[in-house]
């Protein structure tokens, strides 16, 4: 009688490690796809934003002067929205479908539009505004602790 119930135990032991190891192995591969995205996005972010966001994303970028509206500090999203970053409003803000109020006559080209333009492809598109969203959450400036 013995035998079986160690059969079962060892059963369900392996059928743990196996479920452990495919939760690790998954996690890995999401902590990896975002490290692509966050690339992905930087270069996105050098070519199309940083002129006018500049090289930190604090709205100093050699083309802010000249604007009639200084550009957001990107770094300060999340603390702006109660330490939260607004993914969806932020992909909406990239792609067009959200204008900024602030910013009257809409200064901020709509890179979804200009995306597509230049591939025809929606789901590079959103890849694209995904990778540029993660970039821009990944340079967060988190609250100093409170003593």
């Amino acid at each position: 009688m013995r035998t079986p119930w160690k059969a079962l135990i060892l059963m369900l032991a392996v059928l743990a490690a196996l479920v452990f190891s495919a939760v690790k192995s998954g996690a890995q591969e999401d902590k990896q796809e975002r490290q692509d995205a966050i690339a992905f996005g930087k270069v996105s972010y050098r070519v199309y934003c940083q002129s006018c966001h500049g090289e930190s994303g604090k709205g100093n970028g050699r083309l802010a002067a000249l604007m009639k509206v200084r550009p957001a500090d990107l770094t300060q999203i999340s603390r702006r929205n109660s330490g939260t970053f607004p993914v969806d409003r932020i992909h909406q803000i990239i792609d067009g479908r959200v204008d900024v109020l602030a910013h009257g006559d809409r200064e901020m080209p709509v890179w979804g539009q200009n995306f597509l333009e230049r591939t025809d492809n929606e789901a590079e598109v959103r890849a694209k505004v995904h990778q540029l969203t993660v970039f821009l959450e990944s340079i967060q400036e988190k609250e100093p602790a409170r003593e």
